[in-house]
């Protein structure tokens, strides 16, 4: 009887470190969540990037499982409650070293090379959280051990808790963490959750010495202050590491946007050689959208050709759509010139920090707050003209680039309908570039090009009309870009068929764009993470 309600007894002491592997088992998979958007700045979202973030995670899930099982194997009972409760107190302490260290590793590891930097650099922030987090399932499957009629001595349960464990932490991750905090932020609060539960539980053990409890609790408390510490010294620790970043201009962070579909700065940025003259930059993930002056003139070329690009392929057209809000001039200029104009953005956040920031006035423009695949796919020859200025990550989403998107696109457009599209090309290889050209011919014959490779590039598509002369409509360039968007205008030339004819467009089926373009992208992601400090980067 006595040997009866033992095992009850160990089997209720063991319930609450179930609840710890579920705690752990979100904490694994929310880590994996954001050390993807932590390293988006520096490395990119290509598919290269994300097979490196999810082969890591593997890889040292695997090697903690395996150490799990060895430090365990022959220990006593004791000592492995002692192991069990050291690992997640561990793993916040790796937290720390990780935060501290990625804003200095990360942008020498993407100027090195980036598909071998994102490997080292998920290895930096995962390795050793991972490799603690996941030996705690073995090391509570043998404290289970003498205490299951199970043949798998509740294997099978540790890891079923476990996993609903990272399914929740995904949720809580995707719909708490991300909308409402930064990543940065969001990280050290992991550190201090997991320390904090499992100082309640080394409080609640009965089987640990005297000792081995003060130091488990003394190192539990002190990892919780440094995560705490960093986690409110934010700011003035990324200007320090950010001080030693050479550069000729100085640059503030004016206002932080949080959201799902990525990390939004508005940045003023202060040449240290004119220090009257402030600029702005509308900052996605480390991408430049838009760039203005202290007054929200544009100083990003690519508006003004957009601008150009309509009047002269669509000089009549009454009714525009421009899907990609940025910082809200693109609309902005349509809508001084008297067209109706409609806004396609799936970022609410956008909206906020274009109206907030840049000057953005919604009264008069209708903004549609969704996803523009599923807006073009259920709008019927609503338009005119719609101008494509789509980027998230390094580029154009790969789903917004199919067969099956321009033939929808198209029947959103009036007969005759024009399109203009703002997009990167790849100066390397004219393979990928052949490919996007024979994806929107399917829809749009006649096709033209301005801009410059490896820059901002634009694509006109359209079935009907085509100007004998192209000029630059747009008025009051800014001086610093008046070349370039007048070289970019009045080149526009048309994209002979013959280029791409027998170049098989791209479909919803299979789609390869991310793989096409992931060069050029990084190549882009590459310049982009050397050219802001610390405190710009991360997120």
């Amino acid at each position: 009887m006595a040997l009866i309600f033992g095992k009850i007894e160990e089997g209720v002491r063991l319930k609450k470190y179930e609840f710890a592997v579920f705690v752990t088992g979100a904490v694994t998979l929310s880590l994996e969540v954001l050390a993807s958007r932590i390293m988006t700045p520096y490395f990119g979202v290509s598919l290269y990037i994300w097979s490196g973030i999810l082969s890591i995670t593997l890889v040292f899930l695997a090697f903690g499982y395996r150490i799990g099982g060895a430090i365990s194997t022959g220990a006593s009972l004791a000592s492995v409650e002692y192991r069990l409760l050291c690992a997640p107190i561990l793993s916040a302490f790796a937290i720390v070293v990780s935060v501290l260290a990625f804003p200095v590793v990360f942008p020498l590891l993407s100027q090195f090379n980036l598909i071998v930097g994102s490997f080292l650099g998920a290895t930096l922030l995962l390795a050793l959280p991972l490799v603690a987090l996941s030996a705690m399932n073995p090391l509570l499957i043998t404290l289970q051990r003498n205490n299951t009629e199970s043949s798998d001595a509740g294997a099978g349960r540790v890891f079923f808790i476990s996993t609903m464990g990272s399914v929740a932490g995904v949720i809580f991750t995707s719909f708490v963490f991300i909308p409402n905090v930064t990543n940065f932020r969001a990280i050290l609060i992991l550190g201090i959750l997991v320390c904090a539960v499992t100082t309640v539980l080394i409080a609640l053990s009965d089987n640990l010495s005297q000792k081995r409890k003060r130091f488990l609790m003394a190192s539990g408390v002190a990892v919780s202050i440094f995560c705490a510490a960093l986690l409110i010294g934010k700011t003035s620790y990324l200007e320090q590491v950010g001080s030693s970043f050479s550069s000729h201009s100085t640059f503030k962070i004016k206002a932080e946007y949080t959201s799902v579909f990525g990390n939004i700065k508005v940045v003023e940025v202060t040449r240290n050689n004119a220090p009257g003259s402030l600029e702005k930059y509308f900052l996605q993930d480390g991408l430049v959208q838009n760039r203005t002056d202290s007054n929200n003139k544009s100083i990003s070329m690519y508006t003004y050709v957009l601008e150009s690009l309509v009047h002269a392929y669509a000089p009549k057209a009454r009714d525009v759509v421009v899907l990609g809000l940025g910082a809200g001039v693109v609309p902005r200029h349509f809508k001084a010139d008297g067209k109706r104009v409609s806004v396609v953005e799936i970022n609410s956040a956008a909206l906020t920090a274009a109206s907030d920031n840049f000057g953005f006035n919604k009264q008069g423009i209708q903004v549609y707050l969704e996803d523009a695949r599923t807006f073009i796919r259920n709008c019927n020859q609503a338009y005119d003209v719609a101008v494509i200025d789509l980027f998230l990550g390094d580029s154009t989403p790969e789903y917004l680039l199919t067969k099956e998107f321009f033939r929808d696109l198209k029947n959103c457009l009036k007969p005759g309908g024009t399109m203009v599209m703002n997009a990167i090309l790849d100066d390397k290889s004219s393979e990928p570039n052949r490919r996007l050209f024979a994806t929107i011919a399917t829809s749009f014959p006649r096709l033209y090009i301005s801009g410059f490779l490896g820059g901002n590039s634009f694509i006109v598509g359209t079935s009907g009309f085509a100007p004998d002369r192209i000029l630059v409509e747009a008025t009051e360039l800014p001086v610093q870009i008046a070349g370039m968007v007048e070289a970019s205008v009045t080149l526009s030339k048309q994209i002979p068929p013959g280029y791409y004819e027998n170049t098989r467009p791209v479909s919803d089926e299979h789609n390869i764009f991310g793989v096409l373009f992931s060069e050029s992208n990084m190549a882009m992601r590459k310049f982009l993470s050397g050219s802001f400090p610390a405190h710009i980067l991360v997120n």
